[in-house]
Parts: C-alpha cells; sequence; structure tokens
C-alpha cells in the first residue's frame, strides 16, 4: 500500500480563505500566491511555533504538513489535546484571551501563513471584514474539538475509531482524500491525545483491521468502511 505524501492545501479549502480576501488576495487555486500578500515561513519536524502563556503575536494557517498541540498537566505531564492538519488554523484562543493556550510543535516539515495580531484587534474597524471570516474559521475548529470531549465515554476501541473516521472528515473538508491517507502523528501521540497506553492503542488499530474497516502499513491508511467507524462497537 502506496500513500502520496500529503499536499498543500488549496487556498479554497483553507479556513483562513475568507481573511485571506480581505488582505486583497484574489480566490485562486495556486496557493503560492498567498505569499504575495501574508507572509509564510518554513519550519522543520520538531519546530516550536508557540508556547502555552507567551503573548499571542500571530494567528497561523496551516499551509502544507502537520502540527500537535500539547498542556502541561499539574504533575509535569505533557498532554497532547489535539492535531493541526493542511488548512486549520492554530492560535485562535490568543485572539481573545491575548496568550497562547496551547505549546504547538510540528510533526513533520511543514508550511505556515501567519497573520498579525493587530489585524484581530476589536478597536481596529478597518479590520472588521478580517474577523468576520476569522469567526467562520474558528467555527469549524470548534466543531472539531467537540468530538475530543465526546471520545471520553467511549471503550478504548470506539475511540481509536472515532479519531480515525474524525481525521478522516477533516482532511476531505480541505480537500484531501478521505479515504486513503497517511497520519502524521506515531501511536504514542495518538495514545496521550486519546487517553490511552500506546499498546491499547496498536491492538484497536489491530481489531479495526481484523472487522474490515481499514487496511493499515505503520502510519498508511485505507479506509474500507468509513461510516462503520463511527459506528463501531
Amino acid at each position: 500500500m502506496v500513500v502520496k505524501k500529503t499536499p498543500a492545501v488549496l487556498c479554497p479549502q483553507c479556513e483562513l480563505n475568507d481573511v485571506c480576501q480581505q488582505y486583497g488576495v484574489a480566490d485562486t487555486n495556486d496557493a503560492v500566491v498567498l505569499g504575495e500578500v501574508t507572509p509564510q515561513q518554513n519550519v522543520e519536524k520538531g519546530d516550536v511555533i508557540c508556547r502555552s502563556g507567551d503573548n499571542f503575536d500571530y494567528l497561523y494557517a496551516v499551509h502544507s504538513g502537520a502540527f500537535k498541540s500539547m498542556v502541561t498537566l499539574p504533575g509535569g505531564e505533557e498532554r497532547i489535546t489535539g492535531f493541526y492538519f493542511a488548512g486549520e488554523i492554530i492560535g485562535s484562543e490568543g485572539v481573545s484571551t491575548g496568550q497562547y493556550g496551547r505549546t504547538v510543535v510540528a510533526l513533520q516539515d511543514s508550511q505556515l501563513c501567519y497573520f498579525p495580531e493587530i489585524s484581530f484587534s476589536p478597536d481596529d474597524a478597518a479590520h472588521k471584514m478580517i474577523r468576520q471570516g476569522l469567526l467562520v474559521a474558528m467555527s469549524h475548529q470548534v466543531k472539531n474539538e467537540q468530538w475530543t470531549g465526546l471520545m471520553a465515554a467511549h471503550r478504548a476501541e470506539q475511540r481509536v475509531a472515532i479519531f480515525l473516521y474524525m481525521v478522516s472528515r477533516r482532511l476531505e473538508f480541505h480537500g484531501f482524500s478521505a479515504i486513503e491517507f497517511r497520519l502524521p502523528m506515531s501511536r504514542d501521540e495518538i495514545a496521550s491525545h486519546l487517553g490511552l497506553a500506546v499498546e491499547t492503542v496498536s491492538r484497536s488499530f489491530q481489531k479495526l483491521k481484523n472487522a474490515g474497516l481499514i487496511q493499515v502499513s505503520g502510519r498508511n491508511l485505507v479506509l474500507e468502511d468509513r461510516d462503520a467507524l463511527q459506528l463501531f462497537s
């Protein structure tokens, strides 16, 4: 099973496309045009984009690659709170709080587009349309994060099944294949996010494979019956 590397998101499928429109970027299928107005930066795997508690300076849109967000629990343990894929936004909590609420790290070599904090200032009437675009983008993110809270009530195998279902839905929303893709995160990182032991996550993948719902080879996945993942029990 061969899965091609996920390409960069096309601008129309990016959650901040409406915001970019207010910067004067015409609707286009050529994502490179974005760099003429909105700054971009290349980041390497393992680079820290922002740290929890840091002052909010930029809102980021993932142009290519993937990221994970983390918080440190009272006992010092780091817990992964979420993942970001191409087309999604990082740092939206800082718009209202003035600080980043999570530490975000690149899972692979990636590229970000970024927007300065002043663009979202409530006192700046000139950027009203930009703020409206941001609200739309943030609503998509809230929908994704709602599923994370609901998974806590499910058994281990169900959590993994729903996680894969939601990854598929998010990739599809941004114009990528919903059936065949490569996970950018490790089993350990999935376990941390779902609150499970890594051995449990590995067994859950095997059970889903045995049930005929997925094909799996390392991080490469083919979903044989995506809808059944949502209902797996």
